[in-house]
């Protein structure tokens, strides 16, 4: 074959190879679920198959559950204690080198004050975050503090769906009834709707976390189980390790796989602080 005639077979090919190339991106970017198309409310989400983004989870959180963040004056009950935190916020600091201007999440929140990890942060080196807190009694104080960060009311999803839970109210040892149906009409128990972490992180429009506070009383490696790694940078993490069934070793091992190392353990002699500290390597 001539030069003259070679010149256009092989910018055939390289178009039909750019083509194929093209069919099996968008083939591997599409495998998702199709995007729900009914109601959004928490029924329909919490029994739908949807993806974790799905435009309905996200509707519903930004136009029900995402509060703003406040802009009245801070109102704390004891606003000369400079770092409430037990050590985790301090250790975390510490590896990221008082980094300013970062973004957080903590979750259980609490009343937004008593040993927080976030509050310094947020006071004093400019941080935004989001404070999620699962008790209706207690997110009530978390919006009474006029904390400049996000609030949600609602607990983190143990699985990769929405879902409504029945919640054991006790303050700051609340957490997800293990004995949804024996515990759903007792005196102290409220139906509390979860939602995925990376669907609330989707919701802001955040892809990347400089510190994720883990405090959820047990459920904490279920919780790490349903992010997906790819999809979301999270650089440090506290994380409780005292109450998960399936022992600390389990949440160790785990976010090791997912490229973690435990820089060291922040513990309390009375149990105020139980947590290891995670750094992404």
């Amino acid at each position: 074959m001539s030069p003259v005639l070679k010149r256009p077979v092989v910018l055939f090919m390289g178009v039909c190879f750019a083509c194929v190339i093209l069919i099996y991106y968008q083939s591997s970017h599409s495998q998702g679920k199709p995007h729900y198309s009914g109601v959004c409310n928490t029924e329909n989400v919490n029994s739908a198959v949807m993806d974790q983004d799905d435009p309905c989870i996200l509707s519903l959180l930004r136009g029900q559950y995402l509060h703003p963040p406040s802009k009245n004056k801070l109102s704390l009950e004891a606003p000369e204690v400079t770092n409430p935190s037990m050590g985790q916020a301090q250790s975390i600091l510490e590896i990221l080198k008082n980094k300013e201007n970062g973004f957080f999440v903590e979750c259980g929140a609490l009343d937004g004050e008593l040993r927080s990890n976030t509050l310094f942060m947020e006071r004093n080196l400019g941080w935004e975050g989001v404070l999620i807190e699962a008790d209706p009694k207690n997110f009530l104080k978390v919006q009474e503090k006029n904390r400049r960060a996000w609030t949600v009311p609602a607990c983190l999803s143990t699985s990769s769906s929405p879902k409504t839970v029945v919640f054991k109210q006790a303050f700051n040892q609340g957490r997800i009834s293990q004995n949804q149906l024996d515990d759903q009409n007792r005196v102290g128990s409220v139906q509390v709707q979860c939602f995925p972490i990376y669907s609330i992180l989707a919701a802001l429009n955040r892809t990347e976390v400089d510190y994720f506070s883990l405090d959820i009383e047990g459920d904490e490696l279920a919780v790490l189980k349903t992010i997906p790694w790819n999809n979301v940078r999270i650089q440090t993490l506290s994380v409780e390790f005292i109450h998960d069934k399936e022992g600390k070793d389990q949440i160790r091992e785990y976010m090791t796989l997912q490229g973690y190392e435990v820089v060291k353990e922040v513990t309390d002699p009375n149990w105020l602080a139980n947590d290891f500290i995670f750094n992404k390597i």
